[in-house]
């Protein structure tokens, strides 16, 4: 699975679980990973602008040796402020989505790039539930 269909499962994840409302999932294939990203922090943000995010040290992101700025961006974006969203909400339980992440990146078949890393990324917020489920 590519970064752009994690994304996209994830958007479906949040939309399924009626964490936000995603009216056009279908055209979101057309989407990249980053544009994905984007519009669920907008829908995060339109549906829960009560949430008070706090500021991050992203001077400890386990993204910051990526190369790719992009990928860097999205990773941040991810854990700083979407996995905020889903914790201070309550559909997310932060201590299990870190435990869920370190757990899989010290997995003996895991081979550590920043791919594989935001991928696990991606895993790790879908582990989020809504409050009617």
């Amino acid at each position: 699975m590519d970064l752009q269909e994690r994304a996209l499962a994830f958007a479906r994840h949040l939309h399924d679980e009626n964490i936000i409302k995603m009216d056009d999932l279908e055209q979101l294939k057309d989407e990249t990973y980053e544009e994905i990203v984007l519009l669920v922090r907008q829908k995060l943000q339109e549906t829960y602008p009560q949430t008070k995010l706090k500021r991050m040290m992203k001077s400890v992101h386990f993204a910051n040796g990526f190369q790719d700025e992009r990928l860097k961006r999205v990773a941040i974006i991810l854990t700083d402020e979407i996995e905020q969203y889903l914790d201070i909400n309550k559909f997310l339980d932060h201590d299990a989505s870190v435990e869920f992440f370190n757990n899989k990146i010290t997995s003996g078949d895991f081979v550590i790039n920043a791919t594989s890393l935001v991928e696990v990324a991606f895993e790790s917020l879908c582990i989020c539930k809504g409050r009617n489920k």
